[in-house]
């Protein structure tokens, strides 16, 4: 009787650490599938957090580049600069034309002007038209220089002028190159041309306006922001002739 309680209680204490063992497996499995669980949760949102810091960067790069496109008309304006510069004309080849430039503004002196045809106007100053080489008189000049355009640091300087005014008689002045800052203004003292640069030009009564190269018929009302012209002032100082360029 003995015997058989013995292993009867053994049988017993054998099934219960078999259930606890099981019990044990179970409950690992659970909980290994709750932290799988929790590392996926965890995964998706580190993957949401990157994306979102992603596009907020995008976003943020967007209104920088936004910022710096809204720049660019100030870019414009800075290249409407230019430098006036006078003085004579002492030599003239066919590409080149030499002056001493008696202005004061940029390189005094001796100053060789490289001719581009794509990039110079040589215009005359009497009747606003280009003229060659050839037709290039020793005298008075008025030359416009881009500000950014290079000038070499050679004896003598040399650079590539915007425009050249030549041909200028003695006893005048020669015509104007200037960028409209908008149309012509009626004010009380008559008509009046602001330019870029802040001058202002009054209007004779009576102006002869021509376009450039061209047999379009143009008006004052042509002459808008940004219009380029050649002006010429009479004694009075206000402004009889212009010469409008095409955009």
């Amino acid at each position: 009787m003995k015997k058989r309680m013995i292993i009867l209680t053994a049988v017993i204490s054998a099934s219960l650490v078999f259930m606890t063992g099981c019990s044990k497996e179970g409950n690992g499995a659970v909980l290994s599938g709750v932290e799988s669980s929790s590392e996926a949760e965890n995964t998706e949102q580190s993957k949401q957090e990157t994306e979102m810091t992603e596009e907020e960067t995008m976003k943020e790069e967007t209104v920088e580049t936004a910022d710096e496109s809204e720049k660019e008309p100030d870019a414009v304006e800075a290249g409407h600069e230019m430098q006036k510069i006078w003085g004579t004309i002492t030599e003239v080849s066919d590409n080149t034309i030499t002056v001493d430039n008696q202005s004061g503004v940029s390189s005094e002196g001796e100053i060789i002007f490289h001719i581009d045809p794509e990039r110079t106007y040589v215009i005359d100053g009497v009747t606003g038209f280009p003229v060659t080489g050839e037709e290039i008189k020793q005298g008075k000049f008025e030359a416009y220089l881009e500000a950014a355009a290079p000038m070499t640091m050679s004896l003598p300087p040399q650079t590539t002028p915007y425009m050249v005014i030549v041909n200028i008689p003695e006893d005048s002045e020669g015509a104007q190159f200037v960028i409209a800052a908008g149309g012509i203004e009626e004010t009380e003292d008559g008509k009046v041309l602001e330019t870029v640069d802040g001058k202002l030009y009054k209007l004779a009564e009576q102006v002869e306006i021509l376009p450039y190269l061209t047999r379009n018929i143009v008006m004052l009302e042509d002459i808008g922001e940004g219009s380029k012209c050649l002006v010429w002032l009479n004694s009075e100082e206000t402004v009889e002739k212009i010469v409008l360029f095409g955009e």
